[in-house]
């Protein structure tokens, strides 16, 4: 069996997640499950962002031009993204705003996920040996 990579895990995690958005705009509106689905996405970008806070962000800092600076602005993402997590976990899909919410929330890990791919992945691949990259995936 190949071993992967950790930017290839990162980017997995990033498909499952987008995956799960698109199957709570699938989902009706009045129907409970979207807050099953919701429950999901948050376990999800819990487990992610643990894991980029483990092993990304270190391989980030050490092999990454202004790295510590780069993790900065990560981290500031990260906090954004619980705290729009929070606000919907503690509210139901029956509350005005509910999907608007879940939008903005979908926006904005929609950008934390281009800023990864289109940014962040390339430079730490071009940066960090293959061989750390695999022991971190």
């Amino acid at each position: 069996m190949t071993r992967t990579d950790i930017i290839t895990e990162m980017e997995t995690d990033h498909r499952v997640i987008e995956a799960l958005f698109t199957w709570i705009h699938r989902t009706p509106l009045e129907d409970t499950g979207r807050e099953r689905l919701l429950e999901e996405v948050a376990a999800e970008l819990a487990r992610h962002m643990a894991a980029e806070e483990r092993y990304l962000y270190p391989a980030v800092r050490a092999y990454v031009a202004d790295g510590e600076e780069v993790v900065t602005k990560e981290t500031a993402r990260q906090e954004r993204l619980t705290t729009m997590l929070r606000g919907l976990e503690s509210s139901t899909v029956y509350e005005p705003g509910f999907d608007a919410r879940v939008r903005a929330l979908e926006r904005e890990v929609s950008q934390h996920v281009r800023h990864e791919e289109h940014d962040l992945f390339p430079l730490l691949r071009q940066g960090c040996p293959l061989d750390t990259l695999r022991r971190l995936g």
